[in-house]
């Protein structure tokens, strides 16, 4: 089997992961277990991991989880990324702590440190001006925020150069970002991202709510960035009409001139906005332009990933996803609670078992433990004996 992008994983200090370890990924692998086994943080830390000179990463990651909102900040939102024994129920208490990630395979980053703390202080004047001008109001006292500190160690000549063009050494100067609990629009300004990450995307239960702020990114990734843009819309036609046969084509379009909207143009319907179709047609839409995007050796993170399909069709997506994954070059890691979609994922990729790796995660106070299932032996689990994996 040839090297994936991640090959080997090791996470410790991340949420309540202890000591984890994933040996032996494959292009397509499952993640099983308990609720609050771990799953979703895994797939937050590999979302870190790939991106360690991104620290702005931690505040999309932590978006995701809390996309209503729902935490006092998204200062409050970090600090439980990172392990704890009960210090937080003191307001007035300055946290810090770290977490360590390590990895194996053609992507050349080896070992991530990360340092998190509580800090007292004020922004530089330049912040300041920034915060201001999002705030509208006047700023003269000190504030309390969070210092990010990353620490890479990486191999010097990336395996996959083209994909993994770094330029960077096995050690750098530690990447420091500060973050402040009364910037209204924190990390929400653009800002210059430093080559070496991994092209990696995360899509959770809710991710296939477009809105028009995707519209843009999916029109550049399913019709422009590909030569031929008619290959394009088959390639996303043919995962949507798994769904609905009557679809024709799909375009981004304005009808009124007011703005760009993504169309599916069907039989009965003509031209109809995505929006009045199922959740599972616009999951379907979301996960064929970020595979596109991911091609030559992206990774795909996806939490919940029967999420909006229903039973009856599972084993078609899967096949489709699997063969598409295969065909650009991506490794996806997903969780699932559900046992049909662990049959129908084996099931999709029958021919060639070998790429199908189950990981059947365990936490106690101590570790997570982690049991490792071949795609073969996945098949005999089910079949022969019946065995629920999860």
């Amino acid at each position: 089997m040839p090297q994936q992008s991640l090959d080997n994983v090791s996470i410790d200090g991340f949420r309540g992961l202890r000591n984890l370890t994933l040996d032996g990924l494959g292009p397509l692998n499952i993640l099983v277990g308990e609720n609050n086994s771990g799953k979703t943080s895994v797939l937050e830390a590999l979302s870190i991991l790939c991106n360690p000179y991104e620290p702005f990463e931690w505040l999309e990651m932590v978006r995701r989880r809390d996309f209503g909102g729902l935490d006092e900040t998204r200062i409050h939102s970090l600090r439980w990324c990172f392990a704890q024994r009960g210090e937080l129920a003191d307001a007035d208490f300055m946290f810090q702590s770290h977490c360590e990630m390590k990895s194996t395979g053609a992507f050349p980053l080896r070992k991530l440190h990360v340092e998190y703390k509580d800090i007292v202080g004020e922004p530089s004047a330049k912040e300041l001006e920034r915060i201001a001008r999002g705030t509208g109001d006047a700023i003269d006292e000190q504030w309390r925020g969070a210092e990010i500190t990353h620490y890479v160690e990486a191999d010097p000549t990336p395996l996959k150069s083209s994909l993994f063009d770094s330029g960077t050494h096995s050690t750098i100067e530690p990447i420091v970002i500060q973050l402040w609990e009364e910037d209204r629009m924190m990390g929400r300004f653009p800002r210059s991202r430093r080559r070496g990450n991994l092209p990696t995307d995360t899509l959770t239960p809710y991710s296939y709510q477009i809105n028009r702020f995707q519209v843009r990114s999916h029109s550049q990734q399913l019709f422009r960035s590909i030569a031929d843009p008619t290959k394009g819309r088959e390639y996303v036609l043919e995962l949507i009409r798994q769904f609905d046969s009557d679809i024709i084509d799909i375009e981004i379009a304005s009808f009124r001139g007011v703005r760009a909207a993504i169309y599916l143009n069907h039989k009965r319907l003509g031209p109809a906005p995505l929006s009045i179709f199922g959740d599972a047609l616009r999951r379907a839409v979301l996960l064929a332009s970020r595979l596109h995007a991911l091609k030559g050796g992206g990774v795909l993170l996806i939490d919940e990933i029967e999420t909006g399909i229903h039973v009856s069709a599972l084993q078609r997506v899967f096949a489709w996803l699997a063969n598409a994954a295969k065909q650009f070059d991506v490794q996806i890691i997903a969780t699932t609670h559900s046992l049909e979609a662990v049959d129908a994922i084996a099931q999709s990729v029958n021919d060639r078992i070998d790429d199908l790796v189950t990981f059947h995660l365990d936490q106690t106070e101590q570790e997570t433990r982690v049991k490792r299932i071949p795609g073969e032996l996945l098949l005999r689990l089910r079949r022969e004996r019946g065995l629920d994996v999860r």
